[in-house]
């Protein structure tokens, strides 16, 4: 059996978690405010769902130091599925603060996979 030490940045998944949840409370504001013109809208609770899942996954990568690597590159190409589809739903629905939120999440999402790194213990593969 071998070893490889793995690394990753944990700031990065708290940026994705930390815009995940903004962009939930702007999703649930946008839904009940009658103002913004999305108001009850199915793509709105889309957006909401999107959202919480976003800021799961990005809650379970910055806290979970050993994922196995198939564990670990899921949650890290749905993050980056879901910050695409949900920043062209908030363009689409035109709510400019969720597609900057979703910016902040993109930007974590590189940081989390290129920034400075972490170091972890040695993950054992075969």
């Amino acid at each position: 059996m071998s070893t490889r030490s793995a690394s990753l940045s944990t700031s990065g998944a708290w940026l994705m978690a930390l815009a995940a949840l903004a962009g939930l409370a702007v999703s649930i504001a946008n839904y009940f405010n009658r103002d913004s013109g999305i108001a009850g809208e199915p793509g709105t609770l889309l957006v909401i769902a999107s959202t919480a899942i976003l800021l799961v996954a990005a809650l379970i990568l910055a806290r979970a130091s050993r994922l196995g690597g198939f564990l670990r590159g899921f949650l890290v190409i749905g993050c980056l599925v879901d910050i695409f589809g949900t920043g062209f739903a908030a363009y689409l629905l035109e709510s400019q603060a969720l597609l900057w939120l979703m910016v902040a999440a993109l930007i974590g999402w590189l940081l989390h996979m290129f920034g400075p790194a972490r170091d972890l213990k040695a993950i054992p593969t075969s």
